[in-house]
């Protein structure tokens, strides 16, 4: 980023904290955490080394700004609040689609050559529907495994009886 953000005060509201990320004298990312189960809660793992692999992963991915936008994957972790390996992996994943996504439109805006800005415009393209399909695989695997029963044809002979609408089995018996 060329400049820095004004960001909005959030001292009178209620914020999780999570890891802040910057970089250090040597120019290396740091991460600095309250404990070391920060990480693991943020990104709602079992074990410290899983939980620090994803973070740490989803700030690889951010390439050379992740200083600049690492805080955004700490937060993105804190917005979508994953419960497991999975949910976490897959808000990594969407972070850095979509920061791939923001950058391309960045380079497409300042192209003079056309066959420049059409090949931003066509990674902007992909880069967004692979956002839809990871934010349908999340919604998809909060919801696990519910059935659905759909009835096309019902028979109802004469004498018999037939519920038409939703049923549902009370008790768990």
């Amino acid at each position: 980023m060329a400049g820095q953000i004004d960001r909005p005060d959030t001292s009178g509201l209620d914020v999780r904290a999570y890891p802040e990320v910057a970089k250090d004298g040597d120019g290396k990312l740091t991460i600095a955490v309250d404990s070391d189960h920060t990480i693991r809660e943020l990104v709602g793992m079992k074990t410290i080394d899983a939980a620090n692999g994803v973070f740490c992963s989803a700030l690889e991915a951010l390439g050379k700004g992740a200083e600049d936008v690492g805080g955004m994957a700490s937060a993105m972790f804190a917005e979508l609040e994953p419960t497991d390996a999975i949910e976490a992996m897959l808000v990594a994943q969407m972070t850095a689609t979509h920061m791939a996504m923001t950058k391309a439109a960045g380079h497409m805006t300042h192209q003079t050559s056309l066959r420049l800005r059409e090949s931003h415009e066509k990674a902007m393209v992909r880069l967004g529907r692979l956002f839809t399909y990871q934010m349908d695989a999340l919604k998809k695997y909060r919801r696990k495994a519910q059935q659905v029963v759909r009835v096309e044809r019902v028979t109802v002979n004469e004498g018999g009886q037939a519920i038409v609408g939703d049923v549902v089995k009370a008790g768990g018996r």
